[in-house]
């Protein structure tokens, strides 16, 4: 019979042990310190207002009180920013994503003359703050006649220098072979990015989905500076209303945060398998 010597297994493990217990110590604090802020927002949105200025903190309320939910959805026109900042933040997502894919397909899979010019100097553009660039967009988009319309929210905000790069680069590991093969079986330029590299890019496509839906649904400023109309305020801006000059809601405030991190939360357990892989794949070439 044959006799399996297991000493040799477990001596490594224990000498590997302590320093197991050392990584999983800090993965579990790293874990607390970012889920900590999360589990207070929905601990506080079960509470009054006074309990959550009280000391000591209470982390989890003694009675659980719906009051500031039930005030969000029946006095306050919560459903409405709700669905600006959706529509808004899902008709920016595909948008850019289908520009930034077609701009990024030309610029791995094309050759014309001052590709490499054009986008490097397309790159130096991020290096220009965005506060410098708003007064521009918004005289721009007041000669348009945008203001105060979803107009004004949607169209600024379509295409992205960051979406270009990083579908560029995950473009451009993909093999010209499977072009060649395509066009062998009649496929013109539109229907090899439409049928082969779009396919492909999965990953990469829904990286950029999430990092340009998460920008557009936690975005403040710009309709902040574009929008007049309350109909029209998305999440953030609305959220803002809740603070008063003189006194803060606490409970209402917590509620309302927590009900805008839902979605993102959806969206992102959706697509997180693609996430690491967009990140990453396109990152090594060869």
């Amino acid at each position: 019979m044959t006799q399996f010597d297991f000493s040799g297994n477990w001596r490594k493990a224990i000498r590997l042990l302590p320093q197991a217990v050392v990584v999983y110590v800090l993965l579990a604090a790293l874990v607390i310190v970012m889920l900590g802020p999360y589990l207070y927002i929905f601990s506080s949105s079960f509470k009054e207002t006074y309990t959550l200025i009280s000391i000591p903190p209470q982390l989890i309320p003694e009675q659980f009180v719906w009051d500031n939910y039930i005030y969000i959805l029946n006095e306050l026109p919560f459903s409405l920013w709700f669905f600006n900042t959706i529509l808004v933040a899902l008709l920016v997502t595909v948008g850019t994503v289908l520009i930034d894919a077609l701009a990024a397909y030309a610029f791995a899979k094309k050759q014309f003359w001052g590709r490499d010019f054009l986008f490097g100097l397309m790159l130096a553009t991020i290096m220009i703050p965005g506060a410098l660039l708003l007064i521009p967009a918004f005289l721009i988009t007041n000669w348009l006649g945008l203001l105060n319309s979803y107009g004004g929210l949607i169209i600024p905000a379509l295409a992205n220098v960051l979406g270009v790069f990083l579908l560029r680069q995950f473009m451009q590991t993909i093999p010209e072979e499977l072009e060649h093969a395509a066009r062998i079986d009649g496929c013109s330029d539109f229907g090899v990015f439409w049928r082969i590299i779009l396919p492909l890019s999965a990953p990469a496509l829904a990286t950029l989905s999430i990092v340009v839906f998460t920008s557009q649904w936690n975005n403040l400023v710009w309709p902040l500076v574009v929008l007049n109309d309350k109909d029209l305020y998305t999440l953030p801006l609305g959220l803002a209303l809740l603070r008063s000059e003189f006194q803060v809601n606490y409970g209402i405030t917590s509620a309302s945060a927590f009900l805008s991190v839902v979605p993102l939360l959806i969206v992102f357990l959706f697509l997180q398998r693609y996430f690491l892989e967009g990140l990453t794949v396109g990152a090594v070439k060869g």
